[in-house]
């Protein structure tokens, strides 16, 4: 438990300084619509300290732990090498999620070039960490990671496209209509996303980077025995 929580707050503690800074820097007021954002920012937080925690990335205080900086037997760069197709199903459903909250939360992500070159260096990024510990650093899991964020996305498209024909032909309006009230479909159309205020402009990407480096650089292994 404590060890889980350790991890947790090295992911995202360097999210939640940059929310204060920008929020100060920008004099925001913590309002009801940005809120609504901050509450998706979290959910999107939580995930991806979840891949993280399951991908089980290297640390730089894993640098020296074992012999040598590279393991290069480690290293496949030979596509379609994994042995079992689980493998593969696992690292395209882990990124799932990845695809369809980016376009969910944030606008500009609502086009599947952003989703699938974001979910590529996610997992790039993932890759090279785990240079540094006892976990393969593999291209079948760059090529399947990318694709469950493009999947991902499409289910995203899917869903906005259905809540689009309710809203269209007025469908369950009794059921759209308290969703609008309580302002929680914020993925169905501009009017309500226009609720949703982005604290910067790349800040999806900026979360990532600092995820990834909180639990790069600040989760030390040897401080909490498992």
């Amino acid at each position: 438990m404590i060890w889980t929580f350790y991890s947790f707050i090295c992911v995202i503690l360097p999210c939640l300084i940059y929310q204060i800074v920008v929020i100060k820097r920008k004099n925001l007021k913590v309002e009801k619509n940005v809120m609504i954002h901050l509450v998706w920012v979290y959910i999107f937080l939580l995930y991806i300290y979840l891949a993280l925690s399951k991908a089980g990335i290297g640390s730089i205080w894993d640098i020296g732990r074992y012999s040598g900086l590279f393991r290069i037997d480690e290293i496949n760069l030979i596509p379609f090498d994994s042995v079992g197709i689980l493998t593969y199903i696992l690292n395209i459903i882990m990124f799932m999620p990845l695809g369809f909250l980016l376009p969910l939360i944030w606008k500009n992500f609502r086009n599947i070039i952003n989703v699938s070159l974001t979910g590529l260096g996610f997992s790039l990024a993932i890759e090279l960490c785990q240079l540094f510990n006892l976990r393969a650093t593999d291209i079948d899991d760059l090529m399947m990671n990318t694709l469950g964020a493009v999947l991902g996305y499409f289910i995203w498209v899917g869903v906005n496209n259905l809540f689009n024909l309710i809203k269209k032909k007025d469908i369950f309006p009794s059921i759209y209509k308290n969703i609008i009230q309580d302002e929680i479909a914020i993925t169905i159309d501009d009017d309500i996303s226009e609720k949703i205020t982005s604290l910067y402009k790349n800040e999806a990407i900026i979360y990532l980077i600092l995820a990834v480096l909180g639990e790069f650089l600040l989760f030390n292994w040897s401080i909490i025995p498992y």
